[in-house]
């Protein structure tokens, strides 16, 4: 074969920025993926922190909280988390008659749900 001297280079070359190229549009839809599972574990961890401390709250006290900011006021909750994917304290508490013991209830927060309307990384809706 008469094939120039560079040609070999210039056939090496071009795979090389191919591959980089390739390398550079997978890591970026890695990266997302992996900031998107991150975000979604914070968003789990937060949600049942807060169930755990309306729970908690309406325990010790004999009521269900009647707003997130009671949980902080009583010290059942540092703060108020920030929801990671919107980026504010946009929580959606369900209030319902709630039992608080021997045939008592009081009407309060007894689920908080997230106000994502995203769905997770499985398909599924963020608000677990």
């Amino acid at each position: 074969m008469n094939r120039p001297k560079w040609f070999p280079k210039a056939e090496f070359l071009l795979l090389a920025v191919l591959c980089a190229a390739v390398l550079v549009l997978a890591s970026g839809n890695v990266y997302q993926r992996s900031i998107q599972r991150a975000k979604e574990s914070v968003l789990k961890q937060d949600l049942q922190t807060m169930r755990m401390a309306i729970d908690e709250y309406t325990v010790s006290e004999k009521r269900p909280p009647q707003s997130l900011q009671d949980l902080v006021d009583k010290r059942y909750l540092r703060l108020i988390p920030v929801n990671p994917f919107t980026r504010k304290k946009d929580w959606v508490p369900t209030f319902s008659n709630v039992f608080v013991g021997t045939g008592k209830t009081a009407f309060g927060i007894d689920y908080v749900y997230s106000s994502t309307t995203k769905t997770d990384s499985e398909g599924r809706p963020n608000t677990n």
